[in-house]
């Protein structure tokens, strides 16, 4: 089994993730002391918390996984599964790393689009994952053929409620 993400953005998500939340519980706690009510929490963490979300969803979840017979392509929101025989490569007059999955449509590995931090190792996983689709259509008897696509929730979905609670509040009247 391959399994591809793209380190230099995990990496970077990870850390500003944690000093985003070092330096709120640094404001809340430690440089004016206990905060007065929840609405001085609910502020003080609404930024850090919205910017936390969108990094776990961009950088933390993506990833493309193959083995011999299945493909696992999990996007920011949404997690496609497929046997590699249901899987077309497109080609690059259409979009660059994308498949067409039997069932689903177009889907491009959020994991393996190309970026700032692209290099080496990622145009490698896209020849690897290319040549795994292309040699699957020999020997694919004990794979199960069910296509899914399933929308993906997770803790880290509470995360932008203290950002919706204090936009709600700064507009009340």
């Amino acid at each position: 089994m391959i399994r591809y993400k793209n380190r230099p953005l995990f990496i970077a998500s990870a850390g500003l993730s944690l000093v985003m939340l070092l330096t709120a519980v640094y404001f809340l706690f430690l440089d004016s002391g206990a905060p007065r009510d929840a609405w001085d929490v609910m502020l003080a963490l609404a930024v850090p918390c919205a910017v936390v979300w969108v990094l776990i969803r961009v950088g933390l979840i993506p990833y493309v996984e193959w083995d011999a017979g299945r493909v696992t392509i999990r996007n920011p929101f949404v997690v496609y599964s497929a046997p590699l025989s249901k899987v077309r490569l497109l080609g690059r007059s259409e979009k660059d790393g994308a498949f067409e999955i039997a069932g689903v449509g177009s889907v491009t590995p959020w994991a393996m689009m190309r970026s700032v931090f692209d290099g080496q190792r990622a145009n490698g996983a896209r020849r690897d994952l290319r040549r795994a689709i292309l040699r699957t259509h020999e020997a694919d008897k004990d794979v199960d053929p069910s296509v899914s696509r399933r929308l993906r929730l997770g803790w880290f979905d509470v995360l932008p409620l203290p950002f919706i609670a204090a936009c709600v509040w700064a507009f009340m009247p």
